[in-house]
């Protein structure tokens, strides 16, 4: 009897529609879009705001880097989206921070200023919703859209109180405009990046439209995240 050849099972094929796409699109156009708005201002005036200027590259060379990620990752090569996501998250945490506590560096606003807020905070949702894909490729690592969901959902209550308590100094006590100028931002980050966790936990645990319709609208009321969150755990809806 002849021996039969034994070979490596061939990976499995990969989808080139789907979630991955619309990443693979919104990087490559901040890509541009940074790359194009660092160039200019650092060829026309960059002696106005030298270091935001040189962030905003910064910024489109990981935008760069994450469009190589998310592409490698949907041909089931995972390990540097896992890192460059986390490095790009960090990056723009930190620069948004940074531009609303040193003013002096940022006397024009770079890509991440603010958390991104010249660009509707997608700056901040991006690695996030990038991270959540990766997630949901593993079917073992899904159940993280829950832990997600629950962090989240605790995080847009807190910014909630922040933003609040920025409001009671700013209208009541008259003490200035310091607390919302910080808090609203933030709010705005957290209030979005609840969104796209939302929707994404809704598809990963297929909840209903209904319960996806609550659990979005709970993010407009004050702390009625928590609520809704608590009830989703106590009813089965985040295993």
């Amino acid at each position: 009897m002849e021996p039969v050849a034994v070979t490596d099972p061939a990976p499995p094929a990969t989808s080139r529609s789907g979630a991955h796409q619309i990443l693979l699109l919104v990087y490559a156009l901040f890509t541009l879009s940074a790359g194009a708005r660092a160039v200019v201002q650092l060829v026309t005036k960059a002696d106005e705001a030298p270091v935001a200027y040189s962030l905003s590259l910064l910024a489109a060379l990981t935008y760069a880097l994450g469009w190589v990620a998310i592409r490698r990752a949907s041909e089931g090569h995972t390990a540097f989206a896992s890192r460059m996501l986390w490095v790009e998250l960090a990056g723009v945490l930190t620069v948004g921070t940074l531009s609303l506590l040193v003013r002096d560096w940022f006397p024009d606003a770079s890509v991440w200023s603010d958390y991104g807020i010249d660009y509707g905070f997608v700056p901040v949702v991006l690695p996030v919703a990038g991270l959540l894909w990766l997630r949901a490729q593993d079917p073992e690592r899904r159940a993280g859209a829950a832990t997600a969901f629950r962090v989240v959902a605790f995080a847009e209550a807190l910014s909630w109180l922040g933003l609040l308590t920025g409001m009671f100094f700013k209208y009541v006590v008259d003490a200035g405009e310091q607390g919302v100028h910080v808090f609203g931002p933030i709010h705005g980050t957290v209030f979005l990046t609840y969104l796209v966790v939302t929707l994404v936990t809704w598809r990963v645990q297929r909840w209903s439209l209904l319960v996806c319709l609550l659990a979005l609208a709970a993010s407009v009321p004050p702390f009625c995240t928590i609520a809704f969150e608590e009830w989703a755990r106590r009813s089965g809806r985040l295993q």
